[in-house]
């Protein structure tokens, strides 16, 4: 009898465990934007301001931020944080650092240092 009940509880509790679970990649971002990466931050609370150097997150897309940032240095951007909402923000590109551009937003910004995003240019910008 005792080891119908071990053997019953044995099946029950493989029944119910998850299973585990392998990683999933990062969904690729909508055609037009650019998924980045979080290199640094830096925040003045004076000047109520947040700068951000990134870079690309996919190497896939490592030309297409280049042209982003050689074309659109100084434009307005919007980028999307982990809680959905878009922001907009100033673009530059870094020239003395290959493929890292700059992001001067209004503090605080909704990003930590390695945190991930999506770059898009802000509406009405070609």
């Amino acid at each position: 009898m005792l080891t119908r009940i071990i053997s019953a509880v044995v099946a029950t509790l493989f029944l119910v465990m998850p299973l585990p679970s392998t990683p999933r990649a990062a969904a690729p971002p909508a055609s037009g934007t650019v998924a980045c990466r979080v290199l640094e931050t830096h925040t003045d609370d004076e000047l109520k301001v947040t700068v951000v150097v990134f870079h690309q997150r996919d190497e896939a897309q490592r030309s297409q931020l280049a042209e982003l940032l050689r074309g659109h240095s100084g434009a307005m951007v919007e980028v999307q944080a982990g809680d959905g909402t878009w922001r907009r923000a100033r673009l530059v590109r870094l020239k003395s650092c290959f493929g890292r551009g700059l992001l001067i937003l209004p503090a605080p910004a909704p990003f930590l240092d390695r945190a991930e995003f999506v770059l898009r240019l802000a509406p009405g910008v070609h």
